[in-house]
């Protein structure tokens, strides 16, 4: 989601040639948003892609030194290349390919309307990554001041709750498919969440949004219509553990087995977040 100014930027300049521009998808959620690109031809699984026969070029932007050499956000990244932002990131990581784009406003994914949701500040709580966790209580909070101002809050789900917001009494949405989430997230009032992947599609479809986040927020992106509420930075033994399981090497992410670590400090980094300070950025957008 977060290279999609870079994949745009090589449709455009593929129209110009009459060519084709294809996505190697590495995950089934890649896959079923690439109908969602305007202008992309299509997708091939990365399993099934043999780069040494494609007929054409084919460019890989984890093959690159920023993506390789460092954890994006780690200490050690900072030290060496500074706290560049995601943008700026995939922004040097473009130019070195000879891709011009444009990260200064986000061009944003295929949606269908969803009218009966215009209303509706969706709230993103669920991630793959405990880290990021923000309380059951605060996200009750939250939408207690919501709804005490005038709107509508709901938590989006692909099935169901997790069991710790499940008796918070926050109404669910569901999302089952990748494109009913781009169709929610563009057709609803706003956007709260943690830094995760439907919060970033919420950002990149230009609808108002908030990121509860961890110091440093690498992957939050500055424009007008986004805004970032940030905790502090992460537990040193929070940070081993990230390195420990870090994959930034690996040009391809064929046979990688992610599976979620429980924090060892029980995500205490997001501590400082209060519903306040998120209500209030909130506000803000509104």
């Amino acid at each position: 989601m977060v290279s999609l100014p870079v994949i745009q930027a090589c449709i455009a300049d593929a129209e110009r040639r009459q060519e084709e521009i294809w996505l190697i998808a590495r995950s089934s959620g890649q896959a079923a948003l690439a109908e969602r690109i305007e202008g992309l031809a299509g997708s091939v699984s990365e399993d099934a892609f043999d780069p040494t026969q494609a007929d054409g070029l084919v460019v890989d932007l984890r093959d690159h030194r920023l993506q390789r050499d460092h954890w994006w956000g780690s200490p050690e990244f900072d030290r060496t290349v500074g706290p560049l932002s995601i943008n700026e990131i995939l922004d040097r990581i473009g130019t070195d390919f000879g891709i011009d784009a444009d990260f200064a406003r986000p061009v944003p994914l295929l949606a269908r309307p969803r009218p009966e949701v215009s209303d509706v500040v969706v709230l993103v709580t669920e991630t793959d990554g405990p880290s990021k966790r923000w309380p059951a209580e605060r996200w009750t909070s939250l939408a207690a001041q919501i709804h005490h101002a005038g709107g509508d809050a709901r938590m989006v789900t692909r099935y169901g709750a997790t069991p710790d917001l499940r008796d918070t009494g926050i109404r669910e949405i569901h999302a089952p498919s990748p494109g009913d989430a781009v169709d929610l997230l563009t057709s609803c009032r706003a956007v709260v969440g943690v830094d995760t992947g439907l919060t970033h599609i919420a950002a990149q479809q230009v609808t108002p949004t908030v990121t509860i986040t961890r110091d440093r927020p690498v992957f939050y992106r500055p424009w007008p219509h986004c805004r970032a509420v940030i905790g502090n930075r992460c537990d040193d033994d929070c940070v081993s553990i990230e390195r420990e399981r870090a994959y930034n090497r690996s040009g391809s992410l064929r046979g990688l087995e992610w599976k979620p670590q429980a924090c060892p400090v029980a995500g205490r980094c997001l501590d400082p977040v209060s519903p306040d300070r998120v209500m209030r950025a909130l506000e803000g957008l509104l």
